[in-house]
């Protein structure tokens, strides 16, 4: 669907944003919006906002997901997305973004299209599948076709979840009814195989908003990388670590992806690279 038609169409129903925590009266600290990733819902980063006392987070749920499920469909694609965020940073002022997975990706679009609406972000392995190093078959990718081929959504998502989680999923999916995790596989199985995903939203040497780029020392080879190498790209962007944390690192090192977001203001600028620093950066 192009962006004429989109317009043209009628007005489509927004999903629920609510505040995960309130934040202190006095404070003067950016609000925080949670953007959550593909097999995921903003109260996943309910233990992140623990250790963001005094800054209001505000959460909600991406089409097809948790309480959005019935916003999903076919005609859902990435922009409706970064549609949905963008509409929610207008009301704001100037928040910063934290982006996990899929959820990175939208944030990163919807900064690129209006970098008014954010302060910065903080992007949690974004799969930028049109970057040269993210592999032409991605792992998780594959695996979902396959499992969706052999068994349908609900298979999908049985199948993501346990590569994801490991041995902490079965009692996940002991829990979960049938009918959510073929939900959640329809979902995920919309985005995975989007080919607008695989389309440039954003071009990372003139990407102007104050960006970390995050990924967890044990997450898959080419996440590492990915998010390594854009953050290298990025004008204003860093790297960060999180030393022991797989792709879930929001779930499994809570406090240290809340104190991402205190690197964008203890130094909101993040001083411009220059070209031959940059150039060094990328032959190492």
């Amino acid at each position: 669907m192009n962006a004429t038609t989109r317009q043209d169409a009628p007005e489509r129903a927004r999903p629920a944003v609510s505040k995960v925590r309130g934040g202190s009266s006095e404070t003067t600290a950016r609000p925080v919006v949670i953007v959550h990733g593909s097999m995921d819902r903003s109260t996943g980063f309910r233990r992140v906002s623990d250790h963001l006392p005094d800054r209001t987070v505000i959460g909600y749920d991406r089409r097809g997901w948790g309480r959005s499920r019935s916003l999903g469909g076919p005609d859902v694609d990435h922009q409706a997305h970064v549609d949905d965020l963008s509409a929610i940073l207008a009301e704001l002022a100037a928040p910063i973004v934290l982006g996990h997975s899929y959820g990175a990706l939208v944030a990163l679009a919807a900064a690129a299209a209006d970098p008014s609406l954010v302060a910065g972000i903080v992007a949690i392995e974004p799969p930028v599948r049109w970057l040269p190093w993210w592999p032409a078959d991605d792992p998780w990718e594959k695996t979902v076709r396959g499992a969706a081929a052999e068994g349908g959504p609900e298979q999908a998502a049985r199948a993501l979840l346990t590569e994801l989680l490991g041995p902490a999923s079965r009692l996940h999916l002991a829990r979960a009814q049938p009918s959510d995790l073929a939900a959640d596989g329809t979902a995920l199985i919309s985005e995975m195989t989007d080919p607008t995903v695989d389309v440039p939203r954003f071009n990372p040497l003139t990407f102007a908003t104050p960006t970390v780029v995050a990924a967890g020392s044990r997450s898959a080879p080419h996440h590492v990388e990915v998010a390594r190498r854009l953050a290298e790209l990025l004008p204003h962007g860093r790297f960060a670590e999180i030393s022991g944390a797989g792709h879930a690192s929001h779930v499994s090192h809570p406090q240290e992806v809340a104190r991402l977001t205190e690197q964008i203001d203890s130094n909101p600028e993040f001083d411009s690279k220059p070209e031959n620093h940059l150039i060094e950066e990328q032959r190492r």
